[in-house]
């Protein structure tokens, strides 16, 4: 029995011997194809000495593997390991695409998500890279469903490699860093003039940025950022591509993510516990607006500052101090009420309180901090606006009557409700156009509006039509287009599942028809988060055809480290060659089958740990 194991043994590291050579070299190619070039065993990334295979402290741990045709070494980081970053040198020259392999099998046979961070010498800060999965409501992709038996390889960009190493490492820290962190393999294909000439095309132009990403809370603790650097990659990813603006949370009503003069800082326990982040990140010197601002416009992106109004939620997320500050708290009277007086969970735009605390926080986003414009998110926490005194008053002066005896549904308490959202946007268009003249800039505006497939809560025969369901919810959006209180408009629509989006063209075509020699622009947010290069094309080159403008992607930070995807979603803005990139992007992911990976030779009974 020892001698046969002695001769399996052995037979293995002949085995990866031989194979390893592909670590090194050009694959051989076939006439007409150009050579890849495989980094399978990644002991030789440096420091040596952070590479081990016990799992000790401040090292990475090596694990052999096997795939069909080659062998290699890859490297895990956990957070109790605490892994350094480590180099590789590519001993490249010249453009190539580059690929990286993960292994994201777990435990007793399932899968984990793993985040990796990584970057070439002249990158100006890392790209984040995850798993991507999908849940159920994002739609069935049978060819991406892998299993712990795979190692699944992704695109990330072309670059000219002369010169330049390869810097890979685990989050420094957030939430993200709580995750293990795998890389298998590097892939680089070097690029022929065709290839070049390909991907130069795809370089974005003025006419394709028309792209805007939305980053509406949560992500500074996902990577617990508290440098200048930290800040430059929330961007890196839409450096080199369509995107025009950033939307950037910095206020959820009242409660403000920097050190406001007018607003309150968020506690430490606010945003559901991510408060501390903010905190210590103004405890290392950051302003994080400032930050922001300046890392989105070294990629060369406007920055809007985001308020996503929010109130209490169930407890006990219930406090009013953590979800609306001690300006909710100490003014209940200032809420959104029903026709009885009883409250909701929000702050009501008819009083004049909270109109100027918000335009204040506006006055010091661009006057303060100069920041290119200001983003309001409507798409979440309604009422704004609902049946409160001021309203009914208003009512009852115009119509002779008890708005409170009337139902929701009545299109003129729809109406007096709107009304007072529209004025606090003229406010707030005055603030701007004030400023804009000091600065001698225009100042822009970006709402960011709800439109669903099905739409809840509203009568039968405003759920076909999208400015129907905006009216209901105090929208009144043509009066925004039509008085100039609106630049950008955000429509977000809420749709899940394999859709090819031709079921809500009807409501887009209501608000891009409107739109029409106005200065507003139309944006439609693309839904679901997770979906393949072909179902992005299928879904943008729709509502292109429905009249957009441009394209919208709610939470960004929550794509942009899906690899594969991103890499197709940041050329979305090429609106005029779409057409042509159906297949498109099916190269940008792939599944190998693992053969062999710690010793232990795949697809036998026992393959798979028993233990649990």
């Amino acid at each position: 029995m020892t001698t046969n194991r002695i001769r399996m043994r052995c037979e293995w590291r002949c085995a990866s011997i031989a194979l390893c050579v592909l670590a090194v070299f050009p694959v051989a190619a076939r006439a007409g194809e150009v050579a890849d070039r495989w980094f399978t065993d990644l002991t030789q990334a440096t420091p040596t000495s952070a590479i081990r295979r016990d799992g000790a402290e401040s090292s990475w741990i090596a694990v052999d593997y096997e795939l069909a045709d080659r062998v290699g070494v890859m490297l895990f980081a956990t957070p109790k390991t605490k892994s350094p970053p480590l180099t590789l040198d590519l001993k490249a020259t010249g453009w190539h695409k580059i690929y990286f392999g993960v292994y994201y099998g777990y435990g007793p046979g399932g899968l984990e998500n793993r985040m990796l961070t990584a970057r070439l010498t002249d990158d100006h800060a890392v790209t984040r890279f995850g798993r991507e999965h999908f849940r159920a409501k994002d739609g069935t992709y049978p060819e991406r469903e892998s299993d712990w038996t795979e190692v699944i390889e992704v695109f990330w960009k072309c670059a000219d490699l002369t010169g330049q190493k390869l810097t890979f490492s685990p989050p420094a820290s957030g939430t993200m860093a709580e995750w293990n962190t795998n890389l298998t393999f590097v892939r680089i294909v070097p690029m022929g003039e065709d290839d070049l000439a390909e991907w130069r095309a795809e370089a974005p132009r003025p006419e394709t940025k028309i792209l805007i990403a939305n980053y509406d809370g949560g992500n500074l603790p996902h990577w617990g950022i508290t440098t200048p650097q930290g800040f430059l990659a929330e961007f890196e990813g839409l450096r080199d591509s369509d995107f025009a603006i950033a939307l950037y949370a910095m206020a959820r009503g009242p409660v403000t993510f920097y050190p406001s003069k007018v607003g309150e800082l968020i506690r430490p326990t606010g945003a559901h516990g991510g408060g501390s982040w903010y905190r210590r990140a103004m405890d290392a010197g950051l302003d994080p607006l400032e930050e922001a601002i300046r890392a989105a416009h070294t990629v060369g992106l406007k920055l809007f500052p985001q308020n996503r109004l929010q109130g209490p939620q169930l407890p006990p997320s219930h406090l009013r101090a953590d979800y609306g500050g001690r300006f909710m708290a100490e003014h209940p009277e200032w809420m959104c009420t029903y026709g009885d007086d009883e409250p909701t969970r929000h702050l009501s735009f008819a009083y004049r309180g909270v109109r100027d605390l918000h335009l204040k926080i506006f006055r010091e986003w661009v006057e303060d901090y100069r920041a290119d414009g200001i983003n309001l998110l409507f798409s979440r926490s309604a009422p704004f606006v609902y049946f409160e005194k001021p309203v009914r008053d208003a009512f009852q002066a115009k119509y002779g009557e008890d708005m409170s005896k009337l139902p929701v549904s009545d299109v003129r308490t729809q109406n007096m409700r709107a009304k007072f959202l529209t004025e606090f946007l003229a406010e707030a268009r005055s603030v701007l156009d004030e400023v804009g003249a000091a600065q001698n800039r225009r100042i822009e505006t970006c709402y960011t509006v709800p439109v669903h497939q099905s739409p809840p809560n509203i009568p039968p025969e405003a759920k076909e039509s999208s400015l129907a369901e905006l009216t209901f919810n105090a929208l009144d959006v043509a009066t925004w287009m039509k008085e100039g209180l609106v630049d950008h408009l955000v429509v977000h629509i809420h749709m899940y599942g394999l859709h090819d989006g031709t079921t809500v063209h009807g409501k887009i075509r209501e608000l891009t028809d409107l739109a029409r020699g106005t200065g507003t622009k139309v944006y439609i947010d693309i839904y679901p988060r997770r979906m393949p290069p072909y179902q992005y094309h299928k879904i943008a080159t729709s509502y292109y055809a429905a009249g957009a403008d441009g394209l919208s992607f709610w939470d960004t930070y929550g794509r942009y480290f899906r690899a594969s995807e991103w890499a197709f979603v940041k050329r979305l803005g090429h609106r005029a060659e779409l057409p042509g990139w159906a297949d498109k992007g099916k190269d940008y992911y792939r599944r190998l089958q693992l053969k062999r990976l710690d010793g232990i030779l795949f697809g036998r009974e026992f393959s798979r740990p028993t233990d649990g």
